[in-house]
């Protein structure tokens, strides 16, 4: 097998690439054990000297609200995400197809809306929330979730049609098709690696947020698995039930990485396609 110069010129950083990984591995596969292990194993660095332990995970489950931390994010995370897709692929399909008084001016505030710090917008709004009694609430959440995104998800699917040929609109025009039709039977399909690229960040973000659910569901009933694992970990670390600790890490984050593990290839199309590089 031969390589050429520039194959020889990556091998450092395909070195590095590699070392990473498996540091990575190793950092993911121990804190699993560890969440199976006891306490003692974890201090004396023999995971399974007491067999494997599943009492950690029952804790979690039933005594610390895990699955109803479960339930919310889900609650939080997949209605947000699907709004978003119906609210912003419509939205960026006029921004990039038609020409309107407008147009260049939405499209600039939502690249400024994409500098404004979270924390500016998030105060205030509990402040009205708090107002008007309705602060403590699911919908409110999905909504803040929703819109907290839309900037983000217009701009990116903005690009995105904006690199698609018309001659796709000019033949549905031809056969008789109206804008509406043709952007959900047409565009809105074609659309769909960056579709499911955006969904993964939304799911991702979503699942992991904590400043927006700390202020707005902090309570034990209506707690995400951001704010619930913060909240558990201090717990754990406070009693000294290190396996507990990691059982709530694998428990928070096995989702994303799951989903990601097995999308990865849709994230990096949608991104490659949409001519983002990062």
């Amino acid at each position: 097998m031969s390589f050429n110069k520039n194959q020889l010129k990556l091998t450092p950083a395909y070195i590095i690439l590699i070392a990473f990984t498996v540091f990575m591995a190793y950092m993911l596969g121990w804190i699993l054990f560890a969440s199976f292990s006891s306490t003692r194993g974890i201090f004396t660095g023999n995971l399974f000297q007491d067999g494997l332990n599943l009492d950690s995970y029952r804790q979690i489950f039933f005594n610390s609200n895990g699955l109803l931390t479960i339930f919310n994010t889900l609650i939080y995370t997949v209605p947000s995400s699907l709004l978003l897709i119906i609210i912003c692929a419509p939205a960026a399909y006029v921004l990039a197809r038609f020409e309107f008084k407008g147009n260049k001016l939405t499209q600039q505030l939502m690249v400024i809306a994409l500098s404004v710090p979270g924390i500016m917008i998030t105060m205030p709004l509990f402040f009205h929330f708090s107002s008007l009694g309705v602060h403590d609430s699911r919908l409110v959440i999905i909504l803040l979730f929703t819109a907290n995104s839309i900037p983000f998800d217009v701009y990116f699917l903005t690009a995105y049609y904006k690199n698609l040929s018309y001659s796709y609109e000019e033949s549905a025009a031809i056969d008789g098709a109206g804008p509406l039709r043709t952007f959900w039977e047409i565009m809105f399909p074609m659309a769909k690696p960056a579709i499911i690229t955006i969904t993964i960040f939304n799911l991702i973000g979503k699942w992991n947020a904590y400043f927006l659910p700390l202020i707005f569901a902090n309570t034990p009933g209506m707690r995400p698995v951001g704010v619930w694992l913060e909240t558990t970990i201090t717990s754990m670390i406070t009693t000294g039930n290190y396996s507990g600790m990691f059982a709530a890490v694998v428990l928070a984050a096995s989702p994303t990485i799951i989903l990601y593990f097995f999308l990865a290839n849709r994230l990096l199309q949608g991104v490659e396609q949409n001519g983002v590089k990062g």
